[in-house]
């Protein structure tokens, strides 16, 4: 067989493999700019919540590193006000899992509407992080980050750390920092 045949038969086949791996997003989506836009772009029109409103229950994790691309994130079922859902993405969306809560309080007050969680902004923060770290020797930013609420208050959640030491730091939903320390 001839090698020039035989070469362009196994392109072909990379190529088709390449092609095929679907609408998993490689890379890292905390660092990746569109990467997370997109994954919850196809969050939103999943059956079921397409057309809805979604609100967020008290945080969106999201995770990158050597156990893949992830976001895990708790909805208040659309069309109630107490029974939340939880969704995990790993190169696609599983179907809704119910979330048995605790406590006394209502889960509607711990929510926010989804579109108010702007995911364009967590490289922003990744870039921040970096800025943050830059003088530390040997501190590498953590393979997760959240939107949480906490205290009240809905915020981005990120971390570093070093062999020296651990890194935290709060940013507003803008991005902007709004606390850095060393643990």
């Amino acid at each position: 067989m001839n090698k020039k045949y035989v070469f362009a038969v196994l392109m072909l086949i990379a190529v088709f493999i390449v092609a095929g791996c679907g609408s998993s997003i490689g890379g890292n989506i905390i660092k990746d700019e569109g990467s997370l836009v997109k994954i919850m772009d196809e969050f939103k029109n999943l059956d079921g919540l397409k057309g809805k409103e979604i609100l967020v229950f008290q945080d969106v994790n999201m995770y990158t590193g050597e156990t893949g691309n992830r976001v895990v994130i708790n909805i208040l079922k659309p069309g109630t006000d107490d029974e939340v859902d939880n969704y995990e993405y790993r190169g696609g969306w599983s179907k809704a899992r119910p979330v048995q809560l605790s406590g006394s309080g209502k889960a509607i007050d711990n929510c926010i509407p989804l579109e108010q969680l702007d995911f364009a902004k967590i490289p922003q923060v990744y870039k921040s992080m970096e800025a943050q770290i830059k003088d530390i020797e040997g501190a590498k930013i953590d393979d997760y980050m959240s939107f949480r609420f906490w205290q009240g208050k809905w915020d981005i959640s990120a971390s570093a750390k070093s062999p020296r030491a651990k890194y935290f730091a709060d940013f507003d939903l803008d991005g902007n920092l709004k606390k850095f320390k060393k643990n």
